[in-house]
Parts: structure tokens; sequence; C-alpha cells
């Protein structure tokens, strides 16, 4: 994992050189959790590379044909040797799209799906490096240069208020007015939102449930648990030496302090106010569901000391899916690998909505949006937006589920019938993506969460600190990066 970290800042600087200046260090460092495995991005450090869709050209997972790639931020070219403005044989104007790296291939068909019923704008789809802070590294550097090169940006829930408080992105208002904001799951929205204004779309969603063995809790004559209590009780008794109670990330990092998060939410905590104020040390939530955590792993033993040590949600994922687990708290991205050819619980795993304290309602989850949005650099917005509602609309958003595992960010996607027909656990999902909440949107939150929420919630679950301590300590750090 990279450790880079924000450079420190004067308070003699003004609040606008701050937010630019927090956002053109390139220590932020995220690992995008909530939905870097969903679009096929990895946690590596290799170097950039960028992957260009042109017009004429036939990109697909499949074949694997027609994908130039070249390294080290080269301008990329279609295959063939021609950009997507010549292969149009007219008056066309291109956009160039700064995406992550997608394994999956699906982000290219979709491209060439636009490219094809488009006469007049084309996309040039561009991935910037290996991970999802090579893409934000990339896109930091071409807007702190006002370079117009990128015309839409692809952006995790973090990055919107760092790059709307920059002033490096436009608002979308006028691009997705109110009155069609209904059709996207509510958290959706807000995590797309920075100062009561739009800053991007919703492309595609991500949230996490809790997975569970059906063969072990049936076989027991034992229901899905609703609370934590029913969790822990369940966990002890069908768990073994090669059995785990409760697989779920503890390490220090975006994906292990998330499930942490969820936690503190459900005890009715917050990092933050709707102020921003941090809050996080008012109250009893930010112990108690710090400390609870700690009883998993250390007196009740429902959560195995190897979780300390599992960085991505794949290694998580992957445990489960080999029968190591009865529980799994996981992000819905990972569904196709409990059913994968290798899988040791093919046909035995269900899925429901996260347990939550009393039980009375499910727990909450984190939000894991990837949302387009426009460079403020841009020559071409009009054009970057034409292509920014097709990439988002519903019937993209239904073939991007259907046929790219990617989770819809508008509601209504659940309720088709093809839809349905492929996943029959889609009316488990819907509650779920309801309920989802994103993390604090603010500019600060990239380094709150790597110089004050991580290592204090590592310090904690690894019992270097006590609970209290912790929460102590993350509060004050919180509040001297915001200035509080």
């Amino acid at each position: 994992m990279n450790d880079e970290r924000y450079s420190p800042l004067a308070n003699r600087l003004s609040r606008r050189s701050l937010l630019k200046g927090l956002a053109a260090s390139t220590g932020v460092v995220l690992l995008a959790a909530c939905g870097r495995e969903m679009s096929g991005e990895t946690s590596g450090s290799t170097g950039g590379a960028a992957t260009t869709a042109g017009a004429g050209t036939a990109p697909t997972a499949a074949t694997g044909a027609a994908v130039t790639t070249t390294a080290g931020g080269a301008a990329p070219t279609a295959a063939g040797g021609t950009s997507p403005t010549q292969a149009a044989g007219g008056a066309v104007t291109t956009v160039t799209w700064y995406a992550g790296r997608d394994t999956t291939g699906w982000s290219v068909k979709q491209v060439e799906a636009f490219n094809a019923q488009s006469q007049n704008i084309k996309i040039d789809y561009q991935e910037q490096g290996a991970t999802t802070d090579d893409l934000r590294n990339k896109f930091v550097t071409v807007a702190t240069a006002k370079d117009p090169s990128a015309d839409i940006v692809s952006m995790d829930v973090p990055f919107v208020p760092e790059f709307a408080a920059a002033g490096w992105t436009i608002p979308m208002e006028d691009y997705l007015p109110q009155s069609e904001r209904a059709a996207f799951f509510k958290g959706t929205i807000d995590g797309a939102t920075y100062k009561n204004k739009l800053y991007a779309i919703p492309w595609f969603n991500n949230g996490p449930a809790l997975f569970y063995r059906k063969d072990l809790l049936e076989g027991a004559g034992l229901p899905p648990p609703k609370s934590y209590d029913q969790l822990v009780e369940a966990a002890r008794k069908l768990q073994t030496p090669e059995v785990n109670g409760y697989i779920l990330q503890t390490v220090q990092n975006e994906g292990g302090m998330i499930s942490w998060l969820e936690m503190l939410w459900a005890f009715g905590g917050a990092l933050v106010d709707d102020n921003l104020n941090t809050v996080v040390d008012k109250g009893t939530a930010g112990v108690q569901s710090m400390q609870r955590l700690v009883d998993w792993l250390y007196k009740d033993k429902i959560v195995p000391e190897s979780t300390l040590t599992m960085r991505t949600s794949g290694d998580a994922a992957n445990a489960f899916a080999a029968g190591r687990g009865v529980f799994l708290r996981m992000w819905m991205s990972q569904l196709s690998v409990m059913d994968a050819q290798n899988s040791q619980i093919r046909g035995k795993w269900d899925l429901t909505t996260l347990p939550s304290l009393d039980g009375t309602k499910p727990g909450p989850g984190c939000l894991g949006t990837w949302n387009l949005g426009i460079s403020m650099f841009s020559k071409k917005q009009k054009e970057a937006a034409e292509a920014i509602k097709f990439l988002t609309s519903q019937e993209q958003q239904k073939r991007s589920y259907l046929d790219g595992g990617r989770l819809p960010a508008r509601s209504a996607v659940f309720d088709d019938p093809d839809i349905k027909a492929k996943y029959p656990f889609s009316d488990k999902l819907k509650p779920s993506f309801e309920a989802l909440k994103p993390r604090p949107v603010t500019p600060y939150y990239g380094q709150m969460s790597l110089d004050a929420i991580q290592p204090n919630f590592g310090s904690a679950v690894s019992r270097q600190k006590s609970p209290e301590q912790a929460i102590k300590d993350m509060a004050a750090r919180m509040k001297e990066i915001s200035g509080q």
C-alpha cells in the first residue's frame, strides 16, 4: 500500500488554498474499498497505463482484441493507429474519459456502444494506472495545471467533495435536474453532492450484505441473524476449528475501517455531523462500537485474527468461498466469487441485510457508488454531459448489471423482469441499497481517514490502544485536520 501522506499546510493559507493544497498533494491513500473490486480495479502499485476504445474498434473482454495500451501516461490511440475522430470520417467531437483500471472489460463495451450509436460525439477511453489512487493522482495533476485534456472523470465517493472544493469539476445540476434524481437511490445522490450542489452523476453502485452458509444455519434450525447478539450466538454455535464464525476485514486500511464505521452508525454515532464538525467522541457510540468489534476478535472469538491482515475485500470473500466462514460481511460486488467454479460453497450460501444493534431494522451499510463528472477545464463540457447521460441511463445500468455484474444506482433496475430472472436475490438487495450511507462528504475526508481514523482504528483492533483512547485521539486529529 502506498504510504505517502498529505503534506502539512501552514495555517496562514486561505481556506481555498488549503483545499487545493490538500487535493494536490498526491498522498491521499484510500483503498476505495466501497467499489474498487466492483470495477475490476486492484490495490497494487504497478505503473500506469492508458486504454482507449475508439470509434471503429471492437475491444471486448471475451476476445481481448483491439485495445491499445501505452505505458507511462503516453497518449493512447485506437487500434489501427487512428483516433476516434479520424475513424468517424466526419466532423466529430471527441471527449476523453479518465477512468480507473477495469479488468472486467465492461467499461470498454459501454464506450463501444456509445460510439456506435453517436454520430457527432465519440469517447476516447483512457485508463489511468493500475489503482484508484493512480486515477486520482493523474486527474489532480492535470487539474492543477488547468489542463483541458480530461473531459469526463470517474470518481469514487470521496473524490466528489475533494474535486468540487478545489474547483476542478463542474456542478451537474443542469444535467440531472431535481425531477430526475428520484430515479436514483438517495444515498447515491447524497454521495455525489457537495454543499447542496450535485457534482457528479451516479454510474454504478455497491453496498454490503451479510453472506451466510445457508446449509449450516438450516441444519441447526437457525434463522439469519438480525441483531449483533444473534450473530454472536449463531457464530459461536456453528464455528469449528476449520470454519470461522464471522469474517470481515479488520485490517488498518479503508476496508477495515469501514467494517467499524458501519457499526458506529448502528450504535447511533457518526464521524462528523451535518455541519462537518467532528462528533465521533461525543456520547458513547464511538467507544461502544469499537469495543464491540474488539470483543468479537478477542473475547467472543468469532472473528479470526487473520482478518487483521485481509487487505482487500477479495481476501475476505475468497476465505468464505473456500468454506472457512459461517458469516461474511462483504460488498455485493463479490457475488460471483461465491458461485465460481472453484468455490467450495456453491449452492450452500445466501445473503441478507447487515445485522444491527437491536435487530429491529437492518444495519446501515456504507455507500460504494462510482460517479461520472466533468472537468472544469474541459472545452467540451456539453458533449461530455451527453456521453455521461448515456453511460448512466437506466438501460445502460441494466446492461451493466446483467452483463458486467455492476449493481445499479437506479432503483427501478432491480424491478426489471430480466434482472429478477438472472438474480433471484435482487429483491433482498434493494432494501439494503435504500439505506446506504456515504462516508463524510468533505474535502478533508481523505486526510482524516489516512492520518486520524485508520491509525487509531488499527491501534484499537490490535490492542495497542484502548477503544476509549483510540476514539479520543481520532477525534483530536480529525479536528486538527479540519481546523476546528
